[in-house]
């Protein structure tokens, strides 16, 4: 009798288990998605070792496109079976200024939904045109609201030769470096530290670094010598919309040839007088999906839109919601955990 308990206590806590194990799977798979932020390029919003909830039905749920996939590990799949693109309609869409989970659009030669996922701010809607002169973006000939979050790189002089530690903590100041052995560095920094550095006496003044127009850089989309763009000066830029037919001539295919080839799958060639999608000789061409546009906060230090291009609707996972968990690597092991971001939510 006593074996005949124990063999049926084994079988209730074995479906117990399973149970509990496909409830948590479904919840992952349909529901909610943890992230952790590995690296600084949305301080001091997202700090490496911050682990988020992103919210997979905010704007709609998107179906699996990889079905043979590893439970619990995204990296370990077979391509064997991919289902075309299909989200569960929803009544939220994406506003100006949300924190977007997304998967990676420039990685190649991998499904959409095994892409690396980043989470940037979203300022750039479609339909919506883009200019930046000087580090100020317009969106709609209106300027972006920053957050206080926002970082740039500033030029900081002091008086001596070198910052300690305990200067860095008391501004809370995670990165930046020593530029000149005269007491010159770069550290990013919000508007607000950059304020109290001018009230500090150790520092002789604090210079926002900027980039000149007409200083172009191949780093910077669409990489091309016509735009001779860079990070601080750039656009006008239109993001596509799904219905917008758009002029293709050798101006406009830089901005768009990616969408035109690799999101939208058409086969498309560049010759010396014209330009043929689909081996035929064609002067306009009609959106098929919508798209995005996403920078970082710590603007000079980021991997973003400004860098690549567009984000395709059909990439987007969800919302960032909430800091559940948050560890700082650097800390020693009693002072690791960041108590004061536990279930943060983002606005």
């Amino acid at each position: 009798m006593a074996k005949k308990n124990l063999v049926n206590s084994l079988i209730d806590w074995t479906k117990a288990i399973a149970i509990a194990f496909i409830l948590i799977l479904v919840i992952r798979i349909i529901f909610i998605q943890s992230y952790i932020v590995q690296s600084s390029s949305m301080e001091k919003t997202l700090l490496p070792g911050d682990n988020i909830i992103v919210n997979k039905l905010k704007y709609g749920y998107r179906f699996p496109i990889t079905l043979l996939t590893l439970p619990f590990n995204n990296n370990k799949y077979l391509n064997w079976i991919e289902l075309p693109y299909l989200r569960f309609p929803s009544s939220s869409k994406i506003q100006h200024g949300d924190l977007i989970a997304f998967n990676y659009p420039y990685q190649t030669d991998v499904p959409i939904d095994k892409k690396d996922i980043y989470i940037k701010r979203c300022i750039g809607l479609p339909n919506d045109t883009i200019v930046c002169y000087e580090k100020e973006i317009m969106v709609n000939n209106k300027k972006i609201i920053e957050n206080k979050n926002i970082q740039y790189n500033y030029r900081v002089t002091i008086r001596g030769s070198k910052l300690n530690k305990k200067f860095f903590d008391k501004y809370n100041i995670t990165e930046g470096s020593l530029v000149a052995n005269m007491g010159i560095y770069d550290l990013p920094l919000t508007k607000e530290q950059a304020m109290l550095l001018l009230n500090d006496h150790k520092i002789r003044y604090v210079r926002l670094l900027k980039k000149l127009k007409g200083d172009g850089s191949f780093l910077t989309f669409p990489h091309s010598r016509y735009y001779n763009w860079n990070n601080d000066n750039f656009g006008p830029i239109i993001i596509p919309k799904k219905g917008n037919v758009i002029k293709i001539n050798f101006k406009t295919i830089p901005l768009y040839k990616r969408i035109i080839e690799n999101y939208e799958g058409n086969n498309l060639k560049i010759e010396k007088y014209r330009i043929l999608i689909n081996d035929r000789v064609q002067k306009t061409y009609t959106f098929k999906k919508n798209y995005y546009y996403v920078v970082d906060d710590n603007r000079d230090k980021a991997k973003d839109s400004r860098y690549w291009g567009f984000v395709p609707e059909d990439h987007i996972i969800g919302k960032a919601s909430f800091v559940w968990l948050s560890i700082d690597k650097s800390e020693k092991w009693f002072n690791k955990i960041r108590w004061s971001k536990f279930f943060h939510t983002f606005n």
